[in-house]
């Protein structure tokens, strides 16, 4: 790895800024390692519990045993559109912001080799399936805003914390400012927020922000897009119908990009400061692959029991980011510096992951089915890329050890039924992702409802859901002893979604 990257991605994960372009941390690890409802229509409309259901595409990827039941082939289509909405309360301050998707959330394609009824043999045969997943959608709108007290220190104090923790000189900075930006707090001693000065009484040496005066308006916007996404192969077999066997590998893609602009502005005409504005941008790409095996066995006609284990997905990232700053003086021209667009790659392992699950059929009439998941979200762990000579380095041990004293290990529920009335199908369904948090000052808790409906023919079928999930979340723009605004932000998603199928 090129020793600048090392040393720009060391130095980021010191300053802790909240947005910034660089920063691999613990917000990161949660973003790839916590999934939302997916599948089929079928299966979201039944709130995603599915580990003991099988015969459906989606089986691919939680529980591939499932692909076992196929009886004939088949292909699947779903799109579907997506409503994001947020709600921030900053100190009072409300604002609500929205954005809306149209995308392919499922398809996939079943090739059926079972054996005929009238052919022997306790094997019924295999079947092999490849499935596209949508895991996640990161399209996201937040928008806050916030009125400081007379004396409360904002993003400027931070700037010139920054400089002192990490030892900043006039010598260094002033290098910094004629060789080309590559920190923080470089930036904004660039655009002059504060300076280094010394004590005439102590001789002590410490970074001074420029002097304000009143209230401070702060405003920030972000906008979020992108998704991960799940290729898999696999397989299922059947052993005298009555247990199903299979296994899957799952490739996965994500592409994350996070835009923010942060401003302050001060009225006051007693001072020289007038505004500033933070732009950063970045994009994660990122590919991982992981191993899924299952097992449903049906013991009676009645009952299923499905269990499924998923290793940790091993995935590489790159980041591509920039960032600039702005302040704005009465007395002067408005001054600007930016750290030059780079690039830094890195790997994440997320979490393991081990599901089990029952499904109860009434006879002709439907079925309830339900599941539990568990998974340690606390083991999620960052790591170099290899320098080339078989080493990496320790670069990401803070950010790791934040990670497990930050998150704990869940259990994670669903449930869901399904009626039938000739060919048509009514569904329902809830699912609980549990609060991933040790000691957070809220909850974390996603709930999601759910309700489907579907037509059987007997060479297609139409299935139809909706999924609506809530959750909460807190977010601040910059830490500062306690001092820095804090966001809450209630995240409201809907999604409706269509499954066309064909059997052949």
């Amino acid at each position: 790895m090129n020793v600048n990257k090392i040393f720009l991605a060391s130095l980021a994960l010191m300053l802790g800024w909240g947005g910034t372009a660089f920063a691999q941390d613990e917000v990161d690890a949660l973003r790839y390692s916590r999934l939302g409802v997916s599948g089929s229509a079928r299966i979201q409309g039944i709130g995603g519990a599915q580990a003991a259901l099988g015969a459906d595409i989606s089986s691919l990827s939680v529980n591939p045993a499932g692909l076992g039941m196929f009886r004939r082939s088949e292909f699947t289509f779903s799109p579907g559109l997506q409503f994001n909405n947020t709600d921030t309360n900053t100190n009072g301050n409300q604002v609500s912001d929205s954005r809306n998707v149209l995308s392919v959330p499922q398809m996939g394609l079943v090739f059926s080799n079972r054996k005929g009824d009238n052919e022997d043999g306790d094997w019924r045969g295999v079947n092999f399936g490849i499935g596209f997943t949508r895991l996640n959608n990161f399209n996201q709108q937040v928008s806050y805003q916030n009125t400081t007290g007379e004396i409360t220190p904002t993003i400027v104090e931070y700037f010139a914390d920054l400089a002192d923790a990490n030892g900043r000189t006039v010598s260094d900075l002033d290098q910094e400012f004629n060789g080309g930006f590559y920190s923080l707090e470089g930036l904004a001693y660039g655009t002059y927020l504060y300076d280094i000065v010394e004590d005439e009484t102590t001789g002590e040496v410490y970074a001074a922000p420029l002097v304000r005066e009143g209230s401070i308006l702060q405003q920030e916007s972000i906008r979020r897009r992108g998704s991960q996404n799940q290729i898999d192969f696999g397989f299922g077999t059947s052993y005298k119908d009555r247990l199903y066997i299979g296994a899957s590998v799952g490739i996965v893609t994500t592409r994350y990009t996070q835009e923010s602009v942060y401003r302050e502005a001060e009225s006051s005409e007693n001072t020289a400061f007038t505004d500033l504005e933070l732009r950063d941008e970045f994009t994660s790409r990122g590919t991982g692959v992981n191993l899924k095996v299952g097992v449903i066995a049906r013991p009676v006609d009645a009952l299923r029991i499905g269990a499924s284990i998923q290793t940790p997905t091993a995935y590489t990232f790159t980041d591509d980011y920039q960032q600039s700053l702005y302040a704005g003086y009465d007395d002067g021209p408005r001054e600007s510096a930016s750290i030059m667009p780079g690039q830094f790659s890195y790997r994440l392992t997320t979490p393991f992951k081990a599901t089990g699950g029952v499904a109860v059929f009434l006879s002709k009439y439907g079925f309830i089915t339900a599941d539990i998941e568990y998974l340690n979200y606390s083991s999620a762990h960052f790591s170099e890329e290899d320098d080339g000579y078989g080493t990496t380095g320790n670069y990401f041990t803070g950010v790791n050890n934040t990670i497990s004293d930050t998150y704990r290990s869940v259990w994670n529920y669903r449930i869901g039924a399904e009626g039938r009335y000739e060919a048509f199908r009514f569904r329902a369904g809830y699912a609980i992702s549990s609060d991933p948090y040790k000691n957070a000052s809220f909850d974390g808790q996603i709930n999601s409802f759910t309700l489907g409906t579907g037509i059987r023919l007997q060479n297609y079928y139409v299935d139809v859901a909706y999924v609506n999930s809530n959750g909460n979340s807190r977010y601040s723009p910059y830490t500062l002893y306690g001092d820095e605004p804090v966001v809450d932000i209630e995240n409201k998603q809907s999604t409706v979604m269509f499954t066309v199928g064909y059997n052949f």
